[in-house]
């Protein structure tokens, strides 16, 4: 109920004029209720003072609010997702604190009967601001969710990615020992196709080693019964094109194709087996005798 203060004053004073007034009934009334407007003015001042003092606060709150949000996302950014949920957590906790701060002040107006239209417009513009920064602090937390989530896939990407590059580079050694294997096959197979031998002595010595056999009246030939092969000088045909022979006479006792060679005379006059075509010189037989005087 309002009461007019300035009427209360009138009356004391019309009160206060006559006589035995502080004895009269209506004077000790009048005296009781102005005790009990200055006790509920001064409340009323105490809960005002209070309510300014709690919207102080959540208006901090909010600003404080604000200033984190530029840190999660420069956290997320970053890649530092533990981090943002850590401080979107602390935010949300701080929001649910000043819902309560403001659904508390709404009570102590009510209860106060406080009339206050500049003040109650604050608390509903506290109160939608704190709702509008939930919504955004869950859209926030939601998008951050996201960013952890492609990011665990990179990872288990990345992940998969190494796997397979192991398998390939385990793969790769296992083929680069295959090759090389091969390589080493096909170089002994190609040495063994390019290698011949070579021998070149004098018709005694060549019987001796038991190369050649013949006598005075039988030509020397090949002796087809075996002969140490150890006694062969070994070499790659694809090297040899002139054979310096070290004599001025010398004869071919192993069979070679004509055209495919020929004995000429080097610059000191002595003897040289020049091959002119290596394939076809060595197609018959892989061994070389000459004989030499």
């Amino acid at each position: 109920m309002k009461i007019n203060l300035s009427v209360i004053v009138l009356l004391l004073v019309a009160v206060a004029t006559s006589c035995n007034v502080e004895r009269s009934e209506k004077y000790q009334t009048l005296l009781a209720e102005r005790d009990s407007l200055y006790t509920e003015v001064v409340a009323a001042k105490g809960g005002f003072d209070k309510a300014l003092t709690t919207i102080n606060e959540i208006e901090n709150a909010l600003e404080s609010v604000r200033a984190q949000e530029n840190i999660i996302m420069m956290d997320n950014q970053e890649g530092n997702t533990n981090k943002a949920v850590s401080e979107i957590n602390a935010i949300q906790q701080t929001l649910q604190e000043n819902r309560n701060k403001i659904a508390d002040l709404e009570k102590q107006l009510a209860s106060q009967g406080a009339q206050s239209k500049a003040l109650n417009q604050t608390v509903k513009r506290l109160k939608k601001q704190l709702e509008e920064k939930d919504t955004y602090i869950n859209s926030l937390k939601d998008e951050l969710q996201q960013s952890r989530q492609q990011i665990a896939d990179l990872n288990t990407q990345v992940s998969d990615l190494n796997e397979n590059i192991e398998n390939l580079n385990e793969n790769i050694d296992v083929l680069n020992v295959r090759n090389a294997a091969q390589q080493a096959t096909i170089e002994n197979q190609d040495a063994a196709l390019n290698t011949v031998w070579v021998c070149i002595a004098t018709a005694q010595v060549l019987k001796e080693k038991g190369i050649i056999k013949g006598g005075l009246f039988q030509a020397n030939e090949i002796n087809t019964q075996g002969f140490n092969q150890s006694q062969f000088m070994q070499s790659d045909k694809r090297e040899l094109a002139n054979i310096p022979l070290n004599t001025k006479k010398a004869t071919l006792i192993t069979t070679h194709p004509e055209g495919s060679y020929e004995i000429v005379d080097s610059d000191e006059g002595s003897k040289v087996l020049r091959i002119k075509d290596k394939d076809a010189f060595w197609s018959i037989s892989k061994y070389l005798v000459v004989s030499i005087k």
